[in-house]
């Protein structure tokens, strides 16, 4: 089995969601590959792109159920089968067999796992893999302490000390009586490192969101960060344009390149043994590019998207203000973290940076106008306020 999964064949075991199994003959023996599944392959892509937009585990679980999916033994998901899906490195296309905990590696055998690159088509890429597992790493509680991930403090991880370019932190004081945000890197080394003072939990928290509210999240700044990610989707599209182009030239020489080898099997200048490893190269490399192509079509698809008309602004507005004020506070912070991509906090002023708010219930993209569409990017904005006023 080891010799079969370096070659990069499915040597067996449950087909991962999102794949299927698909048999190829070799000589006389039959052996197995994975393909993507065209319905829950889709499926999968949505959840990595979920997770990156900075959406939590429960939030994608809740997501996935309400829309009536369900895993692929026809049960709801749940957290660690999301965090299944995010943590496997099938999904970027690579094989790994035989990779065990350290515990169950016995002194007779510690053979490294087999892991082959690019075993069989990729449904999300390596970069968008690896962002995935940063964001996870990012809110595990070895990493992150769960009182940031999931405290009262609902600034937690998006405000830092602009003096030392270091996250705040909740800091109490008075046995628990007080609160406050503290620059952790005061915290650690001592208060004399910085200068940016303690400020208090509450007062921060009601001057953010206050401005949030009346400087953010109103008609005329969503309508012009509209006009501003759609004056970038148009620069993306026309790129995305060139790259397909390309791609289809070089789909189209690889079949001319195939062609050419066929017929000079066909008039008996070459023997099939030596033309066979060619063969099977430009096979690999058409359906790489082959792949390439339907992740530029998909991507061209979601990036040609009409803006939303003023009525849904007004609408998207004032649902998005309830959220802010009437919510839970898990949801506020994951509302707020969707959106704000950091707040500095010097001696006199804050600044928040952010992009286009989004709904966590919002519809999919494609079926939307362009205010949900953080997930793929859109320009930040700036906004900075006096904290004495």
């Amino acid at each position: 089995m080891r010799e079969s999964a370096s070659r990069g064949f499915y040597t067996g075991g449950h087909i991962p969601y999102g794949y299927r199994g698909v048999k190829v003959q070799e000589g006389e023996i039959q052996r197995s590959k994975l393909e993507p599944d065209p319905a829950t392959a889709l499926v999968v892509k949505r959840i990595f792109r979920e997770c990156i937009s900075g959406q939590g585990l429960k939030e994608i679980v809740k997501s996935l159920n309400r829309d009536g999916l369900t895993t692929r033994t026809g049960k709801k998901w749940g957290t660690t089968s999301v965090r299944n899906v995010l943590r496997n490195e099938t999904y970027a296309g690579v094989l790994v067999w035989d990779k065990r905990k350290k515990r169950q590696i016995g002194a007779s055998d510690r053979r490294p796992p087999v892991r082959v690159e690019g075993a069989w088509p990729a449904i999300v890429d390596r970069d968008t893999f690896d962002q995935t597992q940063a964001k996870l790493a990012a809110r595990a509680p070895r990493v992150t302490h769960p009182r940031v991930v999931h405290s009262e403090y609902i600034l937690s991880g998006m405000i830092r000390c602009n003096e030392c370019d270091t996250a705040m932190i909740g800091h109490a004081v008075k046995s628990g009586r007080f609160f406050y945000y503290m620059c952790g890197n005061a915290r650690r080394k001592g208060r004399e490192v910085c200068h940016t003072p303690l400020l208090p939990k509450d007062r921060i928290e009601q001057f953010v969101v206050g401005r949030i509210r009346k400087y953010i999240l109103t008609e005329d700044n969503l309508e012009e960060l509209v006009r501003l990610t759609n004056e970038e989707l148009a620069q993306t599209c026309d790129e995305e344009r060139e790259r397909l182009e390309l791609l289809e030239a070089q789909i189209a020489e690889t079949d001319n390149r195939l062609g050419k080898l066929y017929d000079a099997l066909e008039t008996g200048e070459f023997e099939g043994g030596v033309l066979a490893p060619r063969i099977k190269a430009l096979f690999q490399k058409k359906e790489e590019l082959q792949q390439a192509k339907a992740e530029a079509e998909e991507a061209l698809c979601y990036r040609t998207i009409e803006p939303a008309d003023p009525d849904v602004i007004r609408a998207y507005v004032k649902d998005l203000k309830w959220l802010l004020e009437e919510s839970e506070i898990v949801e506020q912070k994951a509302f707020l973290k969707s959106f704000v991509e950091r707040i500095e906090v010097g001696n006199s002023e804050v600044k928040v940076i952010y992009t286009i708010p989004i709904l966590p219930d919002s519809p999919p993209m494609e079926t939307m106008g362009v205010l949900p569409f953080i997930q793929n990017g859109s320009p930040s904005r700036i906004r900075t306020y006096n904290l004495a006023v």
